[in-house]
């Protein structure tokens, strides 16, 4: 990396102007951050049987996900190694063996060549298996990595199974995704989600429902401290982890985070009115007080998960100034649509907030790329994350 990207950088402040708009900057980026750490890939209720696969784009990359007979998720760059070709071409789909259009070649879900047609007697079919990537699964949730040394994945696993296990989303089923295409750089749709500076302001609803905002307001002090205790006795009865009990978004870990925090008293889970938007719970909890786990990744992930449904999150960078966002709606699998919930009030509260943040996006993406920009410093009581996840950056792209 051109070591003079980085010398307008001051810690504690924001990126200069060229970290959201250079093509050569975003290309770094895509090889030591997208195709180098662990990327939120889906989850696993998407791939439910054998031969069910995904493609998706990771650092610029064409991937495949699929499940073999033995119920194991595979990682593969989505190219054939005869001439180039993509194989699946569809976003999802369920196949014997994956078939590449071109000319025919095809491979295990392991990625093994078991046809190559026409190629002769000397072909080796062993040497010209696909290219393969990391792939691995836990509580309903599945993450790739391209690197050929991968960071070891037990410490994200280690560190966000013990909050989010309990949520039942690998055993959930998919209520609605929602594709978000914006015109804006991918860190900042991530700088906005670490923090809630913003969030009085911008986002009512999420304020009324959740605590964030309020961690330093002395009138609610009391309140809050009554609400952990309450909680913590609570869901430790009911088998919960309550290690990382608490009302704050500080960062756990250095590239990663999980917390359970409550919900304002008298509400049960994130949604306009703070009561239930589907009649069953899920993970079998009986109490629909159990607060929301909440967890997020620095590459392109974050999930909060309530008692009666789960929202997630992947962000896929496509050029410097085009990211989607792609939002999951999960619940338990054994909620009937139309009965114990409508798709709609279900994504309500994030549909919303996620909205909100869009038209922050958009107004600070003009901001960055006018002329009038420089980057001004970090709040250190209400920005710290941001400036976390900044520092994390400009290691990330000068190691």
């Amino acid at each position: 990396m051109n070591v003079h990207w980085l010398q307008g950088y001051r810690p504690g402040y924001g990126l200069p102007r060229a970290f959201y708009t250079d093509p050569e900057i975003f290309a770094e980026e895509q090889a030591r951050i997208f195709r180098n750490s662990w990327f939120f890939a889906g989850h696993s209720i998407e791939l439910p049987k054998a031969g069910d696969y995904m493609t998706l784009d990771v650092g610029g990359a064409p991937v495949l996900v699929v499940r073999d007979r033995d119920g194991k998720v595979h990682a593969h760059h989505n190219v054939c190694r005869h001439r180039g070709s993509i194989i699946c071409t569809k976003e999802k789909g369920k196949a014997t063996r994956l078939v590449c259009p071109y000319h025919s070649w095809s491979y295990a879900h392991d990625g093994q060549l078991i046809g190559a047609p026409m190629m002769g007697e000397d072909f080796d079919k062993a040497a010209h298996g696909l290219k393969r990537a990391h792939a691995e699964e836990f509580d309903g949730l599945i993450f790739v990595n391209l690197s050929g040394t991968p960071s070891p994945f037990q410490e994200l696993r280690d560190h966000l199974s013990p909050i989010l296990k309990s949520q039942g989303m690998a055993k959930a089923k998919i209520a609605l995704i929602r594709d978000y295409e914006l015109d804006v750089n991918w860190k900042i749709v991530v700088e906005n989600n670490r923090e809630c500076y913003h969030c009085e302001a911008n986002h009512h609803g999420y304020v009324s429902v959740q605590y964030d905002t309020e961690n330093d307001n002395p009138d609610l002090k009391d309140e809050i401290s009554e609400r952990l205790g309450d909680c913590r006795i609570r869901w430790e009865k009911a088998g919960l982890d309550t290690a990382r009990v608490n009302t704050s978004s500080n960062n756990t870990s250095e590239w990663f985070r999980a917390n359970r925090t409550p919900v304002r008293k008298g509400m049960v889970t994130e949604s306009p009115d703070g009561q239930l938007v589907c009649d069953v719970l899920m993970a079998g909890f009986t109490d629909p007080d159990m607060g929301t786990a909440r967890a997020n990744t620095n590459i392109n992930f974050w999930c909060h998960a309530n008692s009666d449904y789960a929202h997630t999150v992947r962000i896929t960078p496509l050029s410097p100034t085009k990211t989607i966002v792609r939002g999951y709606w999960l619940v338990d699998e054994k909620a009937v649509e139309g009965r114990d919930y409508d798709p709609g009030k279900i994504a309500a509260f994030h549909d919303q907030v996620m909205s909100e943040d869009w038209e922050i996006c958009r107004r600070q993406w003009i901001g960055i790329t006018s002329p009038g920009f420089e980057p001004g410093p970090y709040s250190p009581t209400k920005e710290a994350n941001v400036d976390r996840y900044v520092r994390w950056y400009a290691d990330q792209m000068t190691a």
